[in-house]
């Protein structure tokens, strides 16, 4: 299952541990290296506050604001970026590295065994339902009209007749040409039509015809 996820909190991780991270996300991790001061504690670099180099002479100043750090081989994760993952591929070579799974079904479990069986569920549902979309007549509810499907892709060129009776526009679609729109006049008898057609001849200028 593919889905979208980002780390739950700040976590500190090795910066083999972030290469594997990386081979598995197939992309790179927004994150910052992390440094060891005197007492032990990691913290990110502040320039204005840490030093890398024991002989730099602020740090004998007296009441200096300057500490000492020393690079370690640990990083934190941001967890402002999203990545895209195949879930069962990432919780099995990353269990300790909590996430959040963004934009996905929302549930009270805390088993992913039961996250993933409810994803795969809502999968299986998109996939019957886009099988059965080319089978059906698209419609859009709320105009009450129906919606033009990918036989718009091909046409090159369009028309527009005004006034035309039915034996008029007849004679249009029987030379291939099709009606894209219908457009009833309040004042007028009959109504005006805008029509397209693919036209073969490519090489040359097409240019909107009136009828």
């Amino acid at each position: 299952m593919i889905v979208r996820i980002n780390f739950t909190s700040e976590a500190d991780v090795t910066t083999e541990k972030l290469k594997e991270l990386e081979e598995t996300i197939c992309d790179t991790v927004d994150c910052e290296p992390l440094y060891k001061k005197g007492d032990g504690s990691l913290t990110t670099f502040y320039s204005w506050q840490h030093i890398l180099d024991s002989s730099d002479p602020r740090l004998k100043e007296e009441n200096t604001k300057y500490q000492l750090v020393t690079k370690t081989n640990l990083v934190r994760l941001h967890v402002n970026k999203e990545y895209i993952v195949d879930l069962d591929l990432f919780l099995s070579k990353h269990p300790e590295i909590k996430i959040n799974l963004r934009g996905m079904v929302k549930t009270l479990e805390t088993n992913y065994d039961s996250i993933i069986s409810q994803m795969q569920d809502v999968q299986s549902r998109m996939e019957n339902a886009l099988k059965g979309f080319d089978k059906q007549v698209e419609f859009n509810q709320k105009c009450d009209v129906h919606v033009a499907n990918l036989g718009l892709l091909h046409i090159n060129q369009v028309g527009y007749a005004v006034d035309f009776c039915t034996e008029q526009l007849q004679e249009l679609l029987n030379v291939g040409w099709r009606i894209i729109a219908c457009c009833v006049q309040p004042d007028g008898r009959r109504p005006d039509y805008i029509l397209g057609r693919y036209n073969p001849l490519e090489e040359e200028k097409l240019i909107c015809v009136k009828f």
